[in-house]
């Protein structure tokens, strides 16, 4: 997508890739989901911030289908998916990271890449015909792990990696099934800052090719990447806005930022 595509489309010209309309989840008397309003353009990255406990992982979890609205709709490219199961969203386009990185540890990182390949066109786990030997599944593979700046590193064992190149993986693992969005959940956690960096650089990359939707703590990273931010407190969406004006919202500031627009 060019530019000026991305820029048309952020900008209200293209019809969301995600919509949101008014989902709530209540666990008990806790409201982690508070009727959040939410919408994912083409090509745009989105940050979701908000202090710990504010919901993010819990609305996630929602779009993703690993737990069930009580009321509210999620669309999909215009498709209502709100109680689809989890792999038929995946089917639909859906790619996702975990704050706690879920890989096959004795694999190596072009098998799972290939894993990631083989189920995302249907298979399951009982019908891979071995797709190391499957030249065109492999060299896919491989241009998802060049892609992450892993390419070096297909014949290593996960197991042997470090935690900055698994976060790496994790992404040429969602890559790998083609997704229309990216949900990335806390990618930055326990990177120190050469592997943060490597990391912005990659999310830079990738923005404009997918929609992504970025939770993260590392504000530096959100505000270097970010086309629009939306700030969740007490599971409620409170602001959405530009980088600028997330900076300047006395309200964000308030509840997130400090007292001070944060650099």
């Amino acid at each position: 997508m060019t530019k000026a595509a991305i820029g048309e489309a952020i900008c209200g010209g293209a019809a969301p890739t995600l919509a949101i309309d008014n989902l709530r989840k209540a666990f008990g008397a806790l409201v982690a989901t508070d009727s959040v309003t939410l919408e994912i353009r083409p090509g745009e990255l989105h940050a979701l911030i908000g202090p710990n406990g504010a919901g993010k992982s819990t609305l996630i979890s929602q779009i993703c289908g690993e737990v069930r609205p009580d009321s509210g709709s999620i669309r999909f490219n215009g498709r209502d998916m709100t109680r689809l199961k989890p792999h038929l969203r995946a089917r639909l386009g859906l790619g996702r990271t975990f704050q706690i990185t879920q890989l096959c540890q004795d694999f190596t990182t072009l098998e799972n890449v290939l894993l990631s390949i083989e189920t995302g066109a249907g298979r399951s786990s009982g019908m891979l015909s071995n797709p190391r030997r499957n030249v065109g599944l492999v060299a896919q593979a491989r241009e998802r792990l060049t892609e992450v700046g892993l390419g070096e590193q297909a014949g290593r064992r996960v197991a042997t990696l470090g935690h900055g190149e698994r976060r790496l993986l994790e992404i040429a693992v969602a890559l790998a099934r083609r997704p229309k969005l990216l949900l990335l959940d806390e990618p930055m956690a326990g990177l120190g800052p050469e592997e943060s960096a490597a990391m912005t650089r990659l999310l830079a990359a990738l923005k404009g090719q997918y929609a992504i939707l970025l939770v993260e703590h590392d504000m530096g990273a959100v505000f270097a990447l970010a086309d629009r931010i939306s700030v969740l407190v007490y599971g409620r969406r409170i602001f959405t806005g530009t980088v600028e004006e997330i900076r300047t919202h006395p309200e964000v500031r308030a509840a997130y930022l400090g007292a001070e627009p944060t650099c």
